[in-house]
């Protein structure tokens, strides 16, 4: 399947490797289809690229690289949400926010992680309401 995108140009994907969100994204909710692009081997970014919208794209990444400790409570409505039958298929993402121009001010949102069922290929922007995670966490700090 090909796709336009802005930042790649057009890009052949595999349909069996878009993901579905079926509520969409906070203030993305009409748009569905993501699929996740590599950004580079030695760093710890993706792409999660609009399959259908070649300006959508939200940098992400594994929050355990970030805060080892990182903790969501997945509720039943989560798991029946996206169809759950092993929780070791779930794999958490956060989206990172660059600031144009200025890389080392970038954060990351913590309040709300994205959670992939790998098995079905759908997948949930939780709220975590019940932790005191930022929705700007920096990645770097003054002394990094």
């Amino acid at each position: 399947m090909r796709i336009e995108t802005t930042r790649f140009g057009p890009l052949e994907i595999d349909p069996q490797k878009i993901i579905h969100f079926p509520f969409g994204l906070l203030g993305f909710s009409a748009i569905k289809d993501y699929v996740i692009l590599d950004h580079d081997q030695d760093v710890p970014f993706k792409w999660l690229q609009a399959v259908t919208e070649p300006d959508l794209a939200f940098v992400i990444m594994d929050p355990l690289l970030l805060l080892p400790d990182y903790e969501v409570d997945i509720s039943r409505q989560d798991l029946e949400d996206l169809r759950v039958n092993d929780v070791h298929n779930l794999t958490l993402f956060v989206i990172v926010s660059v600031p144009p121009g200025e890389p080392l001010q970038m954060t990351a949102n913590l309040k709300g992680p994205v959670l992939v069922n790998e098995e079905n290929r759908w997948a949930k922007q939780l709220v975590l309401v019940d932790r005191s995670y930022p929705t700007r966490y920096p990645l770097f700090t003054a002394q990094a």
